[in-house]
């Protein structure tokens, strides 16, 4: 059997003349021939067939995107090009394949950041790589962000890891408002409501490794920083459809959430739970205690039900600034504007607990579920507080006593392996206009 040449010319010329027999036998017969009945005629392996031809192919390609010049750099000239490098060059642009040969000339690496004073390669040509981009760099922000609040606050990093993190994350943000604001100049809307992601079971999160947390963070801010400095070409040249602007949008929304969740993991890194909830996103169920049945009670649009006396459980989520913290001293002030459905009640109930968790994920209806199931739960409101959650009669459950949270957790713990810890605190810790600090 006869091996592969060990010279580049040698392959390459070799893996033409395979590729021109294979062409040649498929015209014969009318049908694609197979690498087999190449390598059988050769009297050589198929991988090895293959393998020749598609480094010939790599090399014309690149040829034709960088000049004749090309082929002589790729298969004599240069130590940077091995045949790996060869190939993963073909696999890229032409504007990328032309910035690495360019690389190469004055003995750079051809994937490494170019010399002072020169752009890098533009290399975003379609949407879809741009939405990739986040989908992958949102899922790399969320695992080191979970390792990091698993960990006891005691093996934490030193300051300064934190804070060179921190600075990381801030200019992921602010490549994310300037993507933002990029597509929606070109007409781009997103969808009215975050996209819902369905739990999956996983595994407690690895341990914290702060160098590799450090290069990690530093590899998405820069796919972070390339979509905002390349995006505004991509929308001059071929405008967003509203699949397209939407797409890039929604999951732009995705990865800014990623990196605020982190910050506010960070910056709560020294919160006692003890005390309440932290400024960090999560679920939360807030308990209050109606001491008199409330009856014919208007609830804003929703309409008018009766409330008997007991225990009550309202549950939402909070995404937002000033995440779980922020939503709940709202929930159990009682002078507040009347936006949410809990407006209405609140007013006639005494605050009681909170239930919530850091889990990045939107359990909220996962554990409206989950409250549906304890004894004793009812719903006196249809679609209280659930309006956007088809598969629950209401976001509002009364009880007889503040449910067993060792039950809710133990059915957490069935249903969604690998959630967050769910912490609890009494309202007798509540200031009346906060939790304290």
């Amino acid at each position: 059997m006869n091996p592969l040449p060990e010279l580049k010319t040698d392959l390459y010329r070799v893996g033409r003349r395979y590729a021109a027999r294979r062409a040649e036998l498929t015209t014969a017969q009318k049908k694609a021939a197979t690498w087999k009945a190449v390598a059988d005629e050769f009297g050589t392996a198929p991988e090895h067939v293959r393998h020749a031809a598609r480094f010939a192919a790599a090399v014309e390609l690149i040829a034709a995107n960088c000049g004749p010049d090309a082929k002589t750099a790729l298969l004599e000239g240069y130590p940077r090009l091995p045949l790996k490098v060869v190939m993963q060059i073909a696999n890229t642009h032409a504007e990328r394949q032309r910035y690495a040969l360019a690389q190469v000339r004055i003995d750079r690496d051809p994937f490494g950041k170019p010399p002072s004073g020169i752009d890098p390669p533009f290399d975003t040509h379609g949407y879809a790589e741009v939405h990739g981009r986040q989908a992958r760099t949102a899922g790399t922000l969320d695992a080191i962000a979970d390792r990091l609040l698993f960990t006891p606050r005691a093996k934490w990093p030193d300051d300064d890891v934190l804070a060179r993190l921190e600075a990381d994350l801030k200019r992921i943000v602010t490549a994310c408002r300037t993507d933002s604001k990029a597509v929606r100049a070109a007409g781009g809307r997103a969808s009215d409501r975050m996209p819902r992601t369905h739990w999956k079971e996983r595994s407690e999160p690895a341990p914290f490794d702060a160098k590799a947390a450090l290069w990690q963070l530093a590899s998405v801010r820069g796919v972070a920083e390339k979509n905002a400095r390349e995006l505004p070409r991509v929308l001059r040249e071929a405008p967003p459809t509203v699949t397209e602007g939407r797409a890039v949008l929604d999951r732009n929304r995705v990865l800014a959430e990623s990196a605020n969740r982190f910050l506010g993991i960070i910056r709560a890194g020294s919160h006692v739970g003890l005390t309440g909830p932290s400024g960090v996103f999560g679920t939360y169920v807030t308990f209050f205690r109606l001491p008199k049945a409330a009856t014919r009670l208007r609830v804003g649009a929703l309409g008018t039900f009766d409330f008997p006396a007991g225990w009550y459980a309202y549950l939402g989520s909070a995404f937002g600034g000033g995440g779980v913290r922020a939503r709940t001293n709202r929930h159990l002030t009682t002078d507040t504007p009347k936006r949410w459905n809990i407006d209405w009640l609140k007013p006639r109930c005494t605050p009681a607990a909170v239930w919530w968790t850091h889990e990045r994920r939107h359990v909220e209806f996962d554990w409206a579920d989950l409250l549906a199931e304890l004894p004793e739960a009812s719903c006196p409101a249809a679609r209280f507080g659930g309006n956007d959650n088809p598969s629950a009669d209401a976001h509002l459950f009364r009880f007889d006593a503040v449910p067993s949270l060792a039950a809710f957790r133990r059915r957490v713990a069935t249903a969604m392996p690998g959630h967050a810890p769910i912490n609890e605190v009494v309202v007798k810790n509540w200031c009346g206009h906060g939790w304290p600090e």
